[in-house]
């Protein structure tokens, strides 16, 4: 099989945009800055145009050259590396925060579930502001952008599915304990759901569907700009450069527009300015989209002055309101070769990569995360649930809160201890909090994008999110007691599991705890404040565009005005699917 695929790109910012303090000779009618997830899709829809030019810039280069990302159970270097601030209810760790940085974003570096979330979800979007962003108007974008790839063994009704999409969903191989996994959640009480994203039920327990293809993962980057789309002669692409600031007209009445972008490829580096003919997007992701806009401007004016920077816009709802999905994990030693632990080891890793190179197959082939479930923390089958009924942040009724997800090993990535050295053989639960009370915030260090943003996520700072979290523990014990799963598994490794008192699992939490990497929220849709002392406020409107300005939308998922009860990717590409074509439209009245 083909390791690497051509790539279209440049990385001299010089052929593309102006030095600053020259007029703009450079301009597009579409720059898009950050070229993850959403903007890979946005390139290549705003580009079916023949007649606009788009421009996308990202700071890293193209996941086709990483052959760790093309890997589904691989991990690419290829990302920034953030770390939290020191996080108080977390035992004061700073926590790891991997963004993706290439083209693709996150889409290249994830675990590749494609789930569409509760319907609920996305009816409490509109409900919070977001108009026209609710499920039945997202639903035909679900399945614009997807192609699913039907598997013998896993019937499931394609009326719910996109059929000649993009992006490419299949069913990738599992090992046989998570198929333990599965039956000992059912036998638990937990309800078989064959396919989440069928919209009439959110919860269950499920084998997990991933953007994978032949093998190989399907990020934005892949599904969006093969050759056929790169090569389109008014589409241009800057790869190894960052956006530094984005510039404004200053006119004596009404909204500023947004003329230029300002791009560098160092920290003190010589910068160049490319001028924005209809729009400029921004697609940065939860971390870098507040973080640009607070560098050009536009913040809260105290935080902004902070660091110096000068006030374009008031907007305090910058940065604020960030969700994020925690996780806390429990781990056994499993039968012998039971578990995937051995891809840990490199040497041990090579007969698994000969057979992936050869016909993308095997254990590599895998997303690591191949089935979890879905509940209420209210009423979770077969427990007693400390959680009064109703009183969960679930979107509604038929939503959940809470995710129980499985993996065949301890990764040494995920979880923080540098070497488990308990074992060869591994397996691991982990409820996640999928509807967080907690928020936090993103802020800047410095007006210079190249310094990283402060991120502080604030985990578990609302005890409500330690309840539910509790409730997943308790789950994950009873799951782990019971057949199939229990004939795979020994002891549990980090703390006895089985006779833990409920203090001792909240001390496990607060030092186990992790993100599933799912930040949002930090430049929501909703309606604008003006006050600073109301900083959790929108953002942007529901047509994607800055308040205050023209010229000026965000799209990505720092637009979600409340966290999913699912994995986001999926929804983010819809998002981009649905902004694209207002785009589309707004530009040809």
């Amino acid at each position: 099989m083909p390791i690497f695929s051509s790539y279209a790109g440049v990385n001299d910012p010089s052929r593309l945009a102006s030095p600053v303090g020259a007029l703009p000779s450079k301009a597009f009618d579409f720059v898009i800055c950050g070229g993850g997830t959403a903007g890979c899709v946005l390139a290549s829809r705003l580009s079916e145009d023949p007649n606009v030019s788009v421009l996308l810039i990202e700071a890293g280069e193209s996941d086709q050259k990483q052959l760790m990302s093309k890997i589904p159970a691989g991990c690419s270097p290829a990302e920034w590396s953030f770390r939290t601030v020191a996080q108080d209810e977390c035992n004061g760790r700073d926590m790891y925060q991997p963004r993706g940085k290439m083209l693709g974003g996150c889409s290249s570096i994830n675990a590749m579930i494609y789930q569409h979330g509760s319907p609920e979800d996305f009816d409490e979007w509109e409900q919070k502001g977001a108009h026209g962003w609710n499920y039945a108007a997202l639903k035909p974008y679900f399945r614009k952008a997807e192609r699913h790839t039907p598997h013998p063994d896993h019937k499931i009704d394609m009326e719910h599915r996109g059929k000649e999409g993009p992006w490419i969903s299949s069913y990738p191989p599992t090992n046989e304990i998570t198929a333990a996994f599965v039956l000992a959640g059912t036998e638990a009480g937990i309800p078989a759901n064959p396919d989440l994203n069928v919209e009439t039920n959110s919860t269950g327990i499920t084998r997990f569907q991933a953007i994978i293809h032949n093998g190989k993962r399907s990020s934005t980057n892949a599904a969006y700009l093969p050759k056929a789309v790169y090569s389109r002669q008014n589409l241009f692409i800057l790869t190894g450069t960052q956006v530094t600031r984005l510039n404004f007209d200053s006119p004596s009445s009404g909204p500023r527009r947004c003329t230029s972008v300002e791009v560098g490829q160092t920290k003190a580096g010589p910068r160049w300015v490319v001028g924005v003919k209809k729009e400029a997007i921004v697609s940065q992701g939860a971390f870098g989209t507040p973080q640009l806009l607070h560098a050009s401007g536009i913040g809260a004016k105290a935080e902004l002055e902070k660091v110096g920077v000068p006030v374009v816009k008031d907007l305090p709802g910058v940065g604020e309101y960030l969700k994020d999905h925690l996780l806390t994990t429990v781990s056994w030693k499993a039968k012998k070769g039971s578990s995937l632990q051995y891809l840990t080891n490199p040497a041990a890793t090579l007969p698994a990569l000969a057979r992936w190179l050869i016909d993308g197959k095997g254990a590599l082939s895998t997303n690591l995360a191949e089935a979890g479930a879905f509940l209420r923390s209210d009423a979770i089958p077969g427990q007693v649930s400390s959680i009064a009924k109703g009183t969960t942040n679930a979107a509604g009724i038929n939503s959940p809160d809470l995710e129980m997800i499985n993996g065949e090993l301890i990764s040494q990535l995920l979880f923080h201890d540098p070497d488990p050295t308990w074992g060869s053989d591994f397996f691991t639960m982990a409820p996640v909090v999928l509807r967080p009370f907690s928020s936090g915030t993103v802020k800047i260090s410095s007006g210079n994008t190249f310094d990283a943003p402060l991120i502080d996520p604030r985990y578990l700072t609302d005890k409500r999110d330690v309840a539910v979290m509790l409730e997943g523990l308790k789950l994950a014990r009873r799951i782990g007691r019971t057949e199939p799963l229990s004939a795979y598994l020994g002891d549990s490794v980090q703390l006895d599991l089985d006779n833990a008192t409920d203090e001792q699992l909240i001390e496990h939490i607060k030092e186990w705890s992790e993100t599933i990497y799912h930040p949002t929220s930090t430049a929501k849709i909703g309606e604008q404040v003006s006050r600073c002392d109301e900083a959790a406020g929108g953002v942007i409107d529901s047509n994607l565009k800055v308040y205050g300005f023209e010229g000026l939308r965000v799209c990505d998922a720092s637009i979600f005005p409340e966290a999913l009860s699912a994995h986001p990717v999926a929804a983010i590409v819809a998002c981009a699917e649905r902004f694209a074509d207002l785009l589309k439209a707004e530009h040809k009245a």
